[in-house]
């Protein structure tokens, strides 16, 4: 019994430092050099408002890419895992998402998407990368850039 519970906290162990090195990133905690990634979502000729902008890395591409949030212009700035604000420079497939009540109407103030049944309202071949649809691609240069989306729903 003292050998297999041993064995569990080696096990346990190893795998908690698998977890905190991550993926791709580097084990001294030093936050790479970043450069400032911006830009506006439309859809249908509307800002995008309250969406989530995703930028993950194509193959090649160091990091783990970022995330923003579009505001009442739709515009956004991606933030790092980090908490700084940009990513590493290369090549990233980008999805958008946003979580609505069926109806389209903003999730209730305190409540979550799960509590409400919530659903994202942005059209599927805007949220997934797949070989055979619609793909948003963005290359980030080493002194950062603006990326705007025209999204068509039609």
């Amino acid at each position: 019994m003292l050998i297999t519970a041993s064995r569990f906290k080696i096990t346990a162990l190893c795998f908690a430092a698998l977890l905190c090195t991550g993926c791709g990133g580097s084990s001294d905690n030093a936050v790479p050099e970043l450069m400032v990634v911006s830009g506006t979502v439309t859809l249908n000729g509307e800002p995008l408002t309250k969406a989530s902008v995703i930028f993950s890395p194509q193959p090649g591409t160091q990091g783990n890419g970022g995330v923003g949030v579009t505001d009442d212009s739709g515009k956004y700035t991606l933030q790092h895992q980090s908490n700084n604000p940009g990513i590493e420079p290369g090549k990233y497939d980008v999805t958008f998402s946003k979580w609505a009540m069926p109806d389209g109407s903003p999730i209730p103030q305190g409540k979550t998407a799960a509590d409400v049944e919530a659903k994202d309202i942005i059209p599927e071949k805007f949220r997934t990368v797949t070989e055979s649809g619609p793909k948003n691609v963005a290359e980030v240069k080493a002194n950062g850039d603006t990326f705007d989306f025209e999204l068509k729903s039609k």
